[in-house]
């Protein structure tokens, strides 16, 4: 009896493995769907076509981006954790996502445990972006102008609660001793759209569309929250060299499916994302976007996003940053 018991457990179990080899064969053999979690026409959106456009043409498969803007991101994340995991339903998030649980009362998914991390596509330095009739031109006048003007905190615009550009607004405000209002939008053009109209002075977004918009002339740079300037806007300084010393913010765009997926097809698509990443063509739309091409092994991706997360819970938990802010 248990020899037969034994005889059974092993035959399912080769039987597990080799119906899972032959989903990764066989996969992909119908479109992809690729939920981006914002507006169209901001960062998030364009590098992600970008990337898997490219994705597309190598697994021999369309790849259908569509936009799902809502809630900081959670109306995409939720509807990936909720569909079938089979690798036909992607997102497009940062460490952010995992933190999303810290702000929100309650989320129709665990953005801690329902998403698994794929591969990374771009890295983003934010930058902090200025209307050309706000009443600064440099980072340093909008910080005296700040301290001046404490009973009427300048307006920053982001694409929700919880994303990496209102995380770094906290954080600019805390080491900078100011005081700055949030102001939530659906997404980042949405954003920067007012702030070139006038209706508020400040939004923080990716270095990309900042770099493109300040070509209108109807927004300035005052800074980009890396460590060291990016190589993309060399004459554009740090928000740390401009008078918020260790100012350090940004984020990178990491692919995501359902938890449950198979190893083996998580695995086929972290190989096609590194590899549309590393060519020539992507390369150069990344970087003509102003995106940093990144590539990282899975291991090392877990590491960073373990890392980052715990930078901006930190941030979160200290300056009880919660939904309604």
């Amino acid at each position: 009896m248990q020899r037969r018991t034994l005889a059974a457990l092993a035959a399912a179990a080769l039987l597990g493995l080799s119906t899972t080899a032959v989903v990764a064969q066989t996969y992909p053999d119908r479109p992809i769907r690729m939920l981006v979690p914002f507006a169209p026409g901001g960062g998030t959106d364009t590098a992600t076509r970008i990337v898997m456009k490219k994705v597309g043409e190598q697994l021999g498969q369309t790849v259908v981006v569509e936009n799902k803007p809502g809630a900081g991101g959670a109306l995409a994340y939720a509807e990936v954790a909720r569909s079938k995991p089979d690798g036909y339903t992607l997102t497009v998030g940062s460490a952010h996502l995992s933190l999303m649980g810290l702000i929100y009362d309650k989320l129709p998914f665990d953005p801690a445990n329902d998403l698994v991390s794929v591969a990374p596509m771009a890295n983003v330095p934010v930058a902090l972006v200025a209307s050309s009739n706000a009443p600064f031109k440099t980072l340093a006048e909008m910080l005296d102008y700040a301290r001046k003007n404490p009973a009427t905190p300048l307006a920053y615009g982001t694409p929700g609660v919880s994303t990496p550009n209102h995380l770094s607004g906290v954080l600019l405000a805390t080491m900078a001793g100011i005081k700055l209002e949030h102001v939530p939008y659906k997404g980042v053009m949405p954003a920067v759209q007012d702030v070139m109209a006038g209706s508020i002075p400040l939004a923080i977004v990716g270095l990309s569309t900042a770099m493109a918009q300040a070509e209108t002339g109807r927004i300035r740079i005052l800074g980009v929250g890396g460590a060291k300037r990016s190589p993309l806007a060399p004459n554009v300084p740090t928000i740390a060299e401009g008078g918020v010393p260790g100012y350090e913010a940004g984020y990178w765009y990491d692919v995501s499916v359902a938890k449950g997926t198979p190893e083996a097809i998580v695995n086929r698509l972290h190989a096609e994302i590194t590899k549309a990443v590393q060519s020539p063509e992507v390369q150069e739309a990344l970087k003509k976007g102003g995106f940093e091409p990144l590539v990282m092994s899975p291991s090392e991706n877990r590491r960073a996003l373990k890392e980052d997360g715990a930078k901006w819970s930190k941030v979160i938990r200290e300056n009880n940053i919660r939904a309604g802010q």
